[in-house]
């Protein structure tokens, strides 16, 4: 078993306040998705192979208590940082665990 040890927050695209009264297209936590404990470590270089990815991109894992609710069209916020979510690996169907590949995003 993992320490989750980490807390993270996932992000789904939607309308957030642009703090003038209306909305705008952005960012915000999914709801129930702020403030989750997480196992986090960058990939190594044979799962990267194994996930055949195409260009090297700075990729880790983040695994947490699995959810229903989370896809690839979402982000996830760590230290400062936000990772588009590439894959989730939900162990063979149990609905114990989620793994989330995801990669850095640098705007």
């Amino acid at each position: 078993m993992k320490l989750k040890d980490k807390k993270i927050t996932i992000l789904k695209k939607g309308l957030v306040s642009d703090g003038e009264g209306g909305f705008i297209e952005g960012w915000a936590p999914l709801p129930g998705g702020a403030n989750i404990w997480a196992y986090y470590r960058q990939t190594s270089g044979k799962e990267l192979f194994e996930a055949a990815t195409v260009n090297a991109k700075e990729e880790v894992v983040f695994e947490i208590n699995w959810r229903k609710d989370i896809d690839t069209t979402m982000r996830i916020e760590f230290r400062g940082r936000q990772y588009q979510i590439t894959r989730i690996d939900d162990f063979e169907g149990y609905k114990e665990d989620l793994k989330i590949y995801a990669y850095v995003i640098i705007e």
